[in-house]
């Protein structure tokens, strides 16, 4: 009984439960962020189970407040399988905080501690942020190398050397088809008329991987 009292009194103290709320806020917010395999989460749930142990055996908590507290862990479990962009994280965190505060023999000086330790927490997860950047889940919504031109990535065939260049249509272009520039087959396309098969066309322009032709008429074909 000595032991349950001099422990609860432990934890219960205002510098150690300040700490155990650091460690449960910074734990599992960087587990949220950075998917430590479950470790940082261990250790956030620890420090948690260790604030609510104390005021447990105070007589102050109870099983209204640990269930509180009970469905924030299971949200922010959630948000780890099934994200849903923050959502129930957010209501997770809420469920944590208000089981925190309820949990208290006194909730004002609970919010205080819970005050300190979410601002040392924002100090220390934003320091983790900048020294981690790569690990980040952010990492999974984004490219992680731009893919420019100067790296040899294309997300076409540069064809703008064709504009000018004469060829025949091989299918009729409606307004789509297929021309033999050069000897190379080309997917072409006109500004929406129609052109048969085996007449003569002129690229005039080229957007992207669009080839745009046009026919060329007998009085044209003369002056080329």
């Amino acid at each position: 009984m000595m032991f349950a009292e001099n422990l609860s009194a432990f934890l219960t103290h205002p510098i150690t439960a300040t700490v155990l709320l650091m460690v449960g806020i910074i734990g599992i917010a960087l587990e949220l962020l950075f998917f430590s395999s479950g470790l940082l989460a261990l250790a956030g749930v620890a420090g948690f189970a260790l604030y609510f142990l104390g005021f447990y055996l105070a007589g102050f908590a109870g099983f209204g407040d640990l269930a509180v507290f009970g469905i924030g862990l299971v949200l922010l479990i959630l948000e780890l399988v099934v994200p849903s962009f923050g959502i129930l994280s957010v209501l997770g965190a809420i469920c944590l905080f208000g089981g925190v505060l309820l949990a208290s023999s006194n909730p004002m000086d609970a919010a205080v501690m819970l005050g300190i330790a979410l601002l040392v927490a924002i100090v220390v997860i934003a320091f983790a942020i900048k020294t981690f950047k790569h690990r980040g889940v952010w990492n999974r919504f984004i490219l992680k190398e731009q893919l420019t031109t100067d790296k040899g990535f294309t997300s076409s065939p540069d064809r703008t050397h064709l504009i000018g260049l004469t060829g025949q249509s091989v299918t009729p272009l409606r307004p789509a088809g297929t021309a033999i520039i050069q000897g190379e087959r080309v997917d072409v396309v006109t500004n929406g008329s129609f052109i048969a098969n085996a007449k003569e066309i002129i690229v005039v322009d080229v957007e992207g991987a669009r080839v745009v032709v046009r026919e060329i008429e007998t009085n044209h074909a003369n002056h080329l």
